[in-house]
């Protein structure tokens, strides 16, 4: 194990952030714990440069903020596996993502390795280096940790570069590179919104409901997720979703009425009834434009058994072609490919597969099977590509 920098103070950080001032790549991972808690508690930043090794500890340094803000310069590219969780804390943080990010379990998946694949399985099969993984169950926030915890911790970010270049590499090589980079910035964007939006909907199903019922759903939400915050608890430990959606559709903000609903466990005059009571008032009082509008939910055909075969195909298709079937396509993306085709796709939905680069990367393989193009039988190797395709026009396939 190579050596490395313990940062455990504000002013350490300082200087060891105008150390790696000129650096062209920093490699980041993150020990966390989510058990119990509305957001992740971070415990442990492990960060490698072309400069050395550091790994940073958020319990004793009081503001993280300057080592986002070095992730997020221009000047470096940042890499990471698997990097949801960092960037959730790169975001909280800064409200921003890195702009050149490289996720080598993203990258991996465009030429040939599964997805999503971990990062033991990836060190492994890229660079050939076998980590060890004791330390899966590790309380990261007891200190001190120990040298076996610490060296195991590195060790996560310590062959991010190699890889990244073994991975820049086999993008090149197979004139995926514009493709990797289309997916990072859907990712990204799709994270963000993840980050900022409200998902009360969730709470509301598939049953209709009126304005009224919904701005109580919406206004209970809010304030169950104020205090889930402030306490860093689940949601469900404030406040049951079912007894969100059971006070929107009694619609009255009485208290002795919210009181008498079997799980509430509070009196008329206890403060959560009480808080119940005004969050509901409040929603009720909105103005008929402030209240969220039930939007229509599109329908179409479902093509159920298409769907599934042509899933099949595509999912070989991507296999044959070295870029993971799972990055490429689900189930929806295929349904609604075969219902573009059949011009029965509402306006409002965009069909991922003949999009960006995956339609690039299909090109016209969808409407050649929806055409009738291939004749089908099955293959020798049932196992993994168990259909094998007949081109009846003897085309370029």
């Amino acid at each position: 194990m190579p050596s490395y920098q313990f940062i455990a103070s504000q002013a350490g950080l300082e200087r060891y952030l105008e150390e790696i001032e000129s650096a062209t790549w920093i490699a980041y991972d993150t020990e966390f714990i989510s058990e119990g808690r509305y957001q992740a508690e971070l415990c442990l930043v492990q960060v490698a440069t072309e400069f050395g090794d550091a790994l940073l500890d958020p319990l004793k340094i009081p503001d993280l903020r300057p080592f986002w803000e070095r992730l997020c310069q221009d000047g470096a590219i940042s890499i990471a596996h698997s990097c949801r969780s960092e960037l959730e804390f790169c975001y909280r943080a800064l409200g921003r993502l890195p702009s050149r990010l490289f996720d080598v379990q993203l990258a991996a998946a465009f030429v040939g390795f599964d997805y999503p694949l971990n990062y033991k399985s990836l060190v492994q099969a890229t660079i050939g280096v076998s980590l060890a993984k004791n330390e899966t169950r590790t309380d990261w926030s007891r200190r001190p940790l120990t040298s076996g915890q610490l060296d195991y911790a590195l060790h996560d970010v310590c062959h991010l570069k190699q890889i990244a270049d073994f991975l820049t590499q086999k993008l090149e090589e197979t004139g995926r590179t514009a493709w990797f980079l289309e997916e990072t910035r859907d990712f990204c964007r799709s994270l963000e919104a993840s980050f900022t939006d409200e998902h009360w909907q969730k709470l509301l199903g598939s049953k209709p409901f009126t304005g009224d019922e919904m701005a109580i759903v919406r206004e209970l939400w809010r304030w169950r997720r104020r205090k889930a915050l402030n306490r860093n608890i689940p949601p469900a430990r404030i406040f049951r979703d079912d007894l969100i959606v059971e006070l929107a559709k009694r619609k009255t903000g009485d208290p002795a009425r919210i009181a008498a609903i079997r799980g509430v466990n509070g009196s008329p005059d206890s403060t959560l009834v009480q808080e119940l009571s005004a969050a509901i008032d409040d929603a009720l009082s909105l103005p008929a434009e402030e209240k969220p509008k039930l939007s229509a939910r599109p329908s179409y055909p479902q093509y159920a058994l298409a769907t599934q075969l042509l899933g099949i195909l595509v999912n070989q298709y991507s296999t044959r072609r070295g870029i993971s079937p799972r990055l490429v396509s689900t189930t929806t993306d295929v349904r609604q490919a075969i219902a573009a085709r059949e011009g029965t796709l509402p306006a409002s939905e965009t069909p991922r597969l003949l999009t960006g680069w995956r339609a690039k990367f299909l090109d016209d393989f969808i409407g050649d099977c929806l055409d009738g193009r291939f004749a089908m039988r099955f293959s020798n190797d049932l196992e993994s590509l168990p259909l094998q395709l007949i081109d009846r026009q003897a085309s370029r396939r």
